[in-house]
């Protein structure tokens, strides 16, 4: 009984840690998919709207990165094609990026950053399940 205890209160410890795993969706205050980047380093938002991308970049803390001083590309996977596009900066911690895709359920984007914070990362997102 005790050790049922003990295990039950580490699991609802541990849940904080987790939320923005890759493993389970998370939806960001932008309505787009949020994960850690970097072990957590990094927060990233990415949210898909027609044929456009929108990153927010996040410290550890949920503050703003700055996003002006470095840069970022995304693989958009929809329906067996890719996609490549640049995402270029859109205000202080925001990149947006346009391509030749319709945003789709399902659709799958692997964003590679460099040097934006200082550093660089590479996540994979599900902006639209």
């Amino acid at each position: 009984m005790l050790r049922a205890f003990v295990l039950i209160l580490g699991l609802g410890l541990c849940a904080p840690a987790l939320a923005h795993s890759d493993s389970k969706w998370t939806k960001g205050p932008q309505g787009g998919h949020i994960v850690d980047a970097g072990g957590g380093k990094q927060h990233w938002e990415l949210v898909a709207k027609g044929n456009e991308l929108t990153l927010y970049v996040l410290d550890a803390d949920e503050k703003p990165v700055a996003v002006g001083s470095g840069s970022a590309k995304a693989q958009v996977l929809i329906g067996g094609k890719t996609h490549n596009v640049d995402l270029k900066p859109a205000g202080n911690n925001t990149l947006k990026a346009a391509g030749t895709f319709t945003a789709t359920k399902g659709m799958k984007v692997i964003v590679t950053t460099n040097k934006i914070g200082g550093q660089s990362f590479q996540a994979r997102l599900a902006p639209m399940n």
